[in-house]
């Protein structure tokens, strides 16, 4: 399935029309003017910048708690991911990003040491009054002992339940990557789990070469008390590959669910695979999209009906820019497409990671924090286009 004409980096910020728009409004909307309008508003600030020897930032994750104010989680510690150094790192926001409480260290239930020493956040999931932190651990890396975990906070994250295992295999060498509510209340969370060389199945999970991932979704139907996984999503046929492939999903129109995925190594794109009955079912293999991306985290998040925002890096061969694309029909067309980072604070060969936030419940802004050059964590506040 192509989801979008391949697009020059030179003409990021024209427009373009889609059938998702009546033929009226594509006519009249000039989405360049739009994107310069819209760029004026963008706000950021830096809520941490680490310092050699223990600089890290990755994966970090902005939230909105159910008092207002944001929370900010990344994975911090050592100057390199992954490592025995990595921790789990917190920040506070109660005026919407324009100053930050200090870096601490997030005590995530293990200590820091043996099979846990190792210790990074993937996703934060607030829904109503309840706070879920799902984090991984490992022995020295991903490749030692990785097992996978969540706890509970009812208080904002004051307190947290003790760590309980993901459920079924997905237990060990498993990401799980942002989660979405679908509009039957369902929570939905995407992961990206390692079994291996087929020829290797008898082993031990922990014991197979680090290969072959495999991409799906945890639904629960109850809040989250009970989990059924669905998908087995694989990028090629090769169960030597390995890739970080961290899948993002969203609700669109007539019970559909789509996934785009990260392909390291396999054509500088995008890949993508959908469900057309709400999760249950997926295809075996993902399919290339024309979307540039050099082997990086691309975000998606639900504007309403079959309009979708994308955060990721239109370049086939280096992570920058960072760009805040839109879709009006269902991720086959982008029409509204901006430049939100030209580069790296540290230059053209800095690399802007990891974007992940969430749409303002007025849906005017799309507030999301990045990691610039794996030392820097910052926070962007992008304005998004009218909607109507």
């Amino acid at each position: 399935m192509k989801l979008t004409r391949r697009l020059l980096l030179s003409l990021a910020l024209t427009g373009a029309t889609t059938a998702g728009l009546t033929h009226s409004h594509a006519e009249t909307v000039d989405w360049a003017a739009q994107a310069e309008k819209d760029a004026k508003e963008d706000r950021s600030s830096n809520p941490y910048d680490g310092i050699k020897p223990n600089s890290m930032v990755c994966d970090t994750t902005l939230r909105e708690l159910p008092d207002g104010s944001w929370v900010l989680f990344i994975l911090a510690g050592g100057d390199t991911e992954p490592s025995p150094l990595n921790y789990t790192g917190i920040s506070r926001s109660t005026d919407q990003g324009k100053t930050w409480t200090p870096l601490e260290a997030f005590n995530v239930g293990f200590p820091r040491e043996g099979d846990t020493m190792g210790q990074g956040p993937t996703e934060v999931l607030v829904r109503g009054n309840r706070t879920t932190l799902y984090f991984s651990t490992h022995a020295k890396h991903w490749s030692t002992n990785w097992h996978s975990w969540f706890i509970h906070s009812d208080d904002g994250c004051k307190t947290w339940s003790k760590p309980e295992p993901l459920p079924g295999r997905l237990a060990l060498r498993t990401f799980i990557r942002p989660s979405i509510i679908t509009k039957d209340g369902r929570i939905m969370l995407p992961f990206q789990h390692y079994i291996g060389p087929e020829a290797e199945q008898e082993k031990p999970p922990l014991e197979r070469a680090f290969t072959n991932p495999r991409n799906g979704v945890l639904i629960s139907s109850d809040g989250g008390k009970t989990w059924s996984e669905h998908g087995n999503i694989r990028l090629t046929e090769d169960d030597k590959y390995f890739g970080w492939a961290e899948p993002s999903i969203v609700e669109l129109s007539d019970n559909r669910i789509a996934m785009v995925i990260r392909g390291d190594k396999l054509g500088g794109v995008l890949y993508y695979a959908e469900s057309k009955d709400g999760g249950k079912t997926w295809p075996d293999f993902a399919t290339k999209t024309d979307i540039p991306n050099p082997g990086s985290k691309a975000s998606l998040f639900s504007l309403g009906g079959d309009t979708v925002a994308m955060l990721h890096n239109p370049n086939p061969k280096h992570r920058s820019p960072l760009a805040l694309w839109i879709s009006f029909d269902g991720l086959k067309t982008w029409p509204y497409q901006r430049i939100l980072v030209p580069e790296s604070s540290d230059g053209p060969k800095g690399r802007i990671n990891y974007p992940d936030g969430f749409v303002s419940k007025d849906k005017q802004w799309l507030h999301f924090a990045y990691d610039d050059n794996r030392h820097r964590a910052v926070h962007y506040s992008a304005k998004l286009p009218p909607l109507k």
